[in-house]
C-alpha cells in the first residue's frame, strides 16, 4: 500500500465539484437530446459531447449531433449548444484532446411522462436565459409549434 498524504479539504471540496458538475452534464445533455428528438423526430440518433482534458467543471469542448439528415447537423447543433448554454455551460473550442459522453436522443429508459418533464426543464432554462427557441428547416419534416 502506498503512504499518500492526505488529501486537503479544498482538494477533496474540488474534486466533489468536478464529479457533481459530471452528473449533472449527463442529466442536461440527456434532457438536451429528447427536447431535440421531440423537436426532430426520426433525425437525431445521439448527441456527442466532448469535453477537453483538464477543462474547468463548466466548460464544454464541442457538441456532435449524430443524425440519420446530414443537412439538418447545422440547425440541431446550433440548438444544442443554446441549449447546454441554457443550462449554464460554456463552449471552448481549444482545439486540445478531447474525451466524449454519447446521449441517445430517444430517452429510453424514462417514461413519456419524464421525457416531458426533461422538455420542459430545458424550456424553462431556455426562457430564464432568454434563449430563442431555434427556428427548424424544413428539411426536418415538422412545424416550429414544437413538441
Amino acid at each position: 500500500m502506498h503512504d499518500y498524504p492526505p488529501r486537503s479539504p479544498e482538494t477533496l471540496a474540488a474534486m466533489e465539484r468536478t464529479r457533481a458538475a459530471a452528473r449533472q452534464l449527463e442529466t442536461d445533455a440527456r434532457d438536451v437530446a429528447i427536447w431535440l428528438a421531440a423537436r426532430a423526430p426520426g433525425i437525431l440518433v445521439r448527441i456527442e459531447i466532448q469535453r477537453h482534458h483538464g477543462c474547468e467543471d463548466q466548460e464544454l469542448a464541442h457538441v456532435v449531433p449524430h443524425v440519420t439528415e446530414p443537412e439538418a447537423r447545422r440547425k440541431l447543433r446550433a440548438a444544442a449548444e443554446r441549449a447546454l448554454q441554457a443550462f449554464g455551460w460554456t463552449l471552448k473550442p481549444e482545439g486540445r484532446d478531447v474525451w466524449s459522453i454519447f446521449v441517445q436522443g430517444e430517452g429510453r429508459t424514462l417514461s413519456a411522462h419524464q421525457r416531458l418533464a426533461a422538455i420542459s426543464r430545458l424550456e424553462d432554462a431556455m426562457n430564464t436565459a432568454s434563449v430563442e427557441a431555434t427556428q427548424w428547416p424544413s428539411t426536418c419534416g415538422h412545424d416550429d409549434a414544437g413538441p
